[in-house]
């Protein structure tokens, strides 16, 4: 019998018990209250905040670009460092716009086609002797849907550039993508680097409009 008493609880015990529960609830209830709502998520694109007007690329497919900026660049402006409508066809003028920065840059391009195309580089566009950049550099084009060339790991041929070419992705002895000296013509190969397809219609162009944004 006394074990049997001792298995069956009194009122009061019952009442302690649900008290305790009903101050857990209201304990629970109060930092439900108390913590902050996690912020909102973007429904959709965003437009980046521009210091220059685009003759290429529209607020859509930027906005479609930028959903596949890496994430420290998010949040960041793009401001217009070169354009051929301004600057003109010279890849040394391209390459003088560049200096003070350290990147990173947007480069878009317009064929005479009609085809928008370019990459995304980690950092600035400079005269080198090898191959620079990071994994995060990649090749796009608009065909008429936004495709996107990410790195493979297979290589580091990232970025290249010469006073008479600009390379970007390499392979096999061909490149993703290659500007001429005059940025009047180009080309765009399958490559190990990016596992990219043809970024214009034909593997050779004539280039209509060039633009590097840089982004800070």
């Amino acid at each position: 019998m006394g074990v049997i008493k001792s298995l069956l609880w009194r009122p009061s015990q019952v009442e302690d018990a649900l008290s305790g529960e009903e101050d857990k609830e209201e304990e629970e209830k109060k930092e439900e209250e108390t913590t902050p709502a996690p912020a909102p998520i973007p429904e959709g694109p965003v437009v980046p905040q521009l210091a220059g007007a685009s003759q290429v690329l529209g607020a859509s497919e930027m906005s479609q670009l930028s959903l596949h900026l890496p994430p420290r660049v998010t949040g960041y402006s793009w401001r217009l460092a070169f354009c051929t409508s301004r600057d003109g066809f010279s890849l040394r003028s391209l390459y003088r716009q560049m200096e003070g920065h350290s990147g990173p840059v947007l480069l878009v391009l317009r064929d005479q086609d009609g085809q928008m195309f370019g990459a995304f580089s980690s950092s600035a566009l400079r005269l080198s002797k090898g191959f620079y950049g990071t994994g995060e550099t990649f090749l796009f084009s608009f065909s008429p849907q936004l495709k996107v060339f990410k790195w493979t790991g297979s290589n580091s041929f990232f970025v290249k550039g010469d006073l008479d070419s600009l390379m970007m992705g390499c392979g096999s002895g061909r490149f993703g993508l290659w500007l001429d000296g005059d940025l009047y013509r180009g080309g765009s190969h399958p490559c190990a680097t990016f596992n990219n397809e043809v970024l214009a219609r034909q593997e050779q162009f004539c280039i209509s409009e060039v633009e590097a944004w840089v982004l800070s």
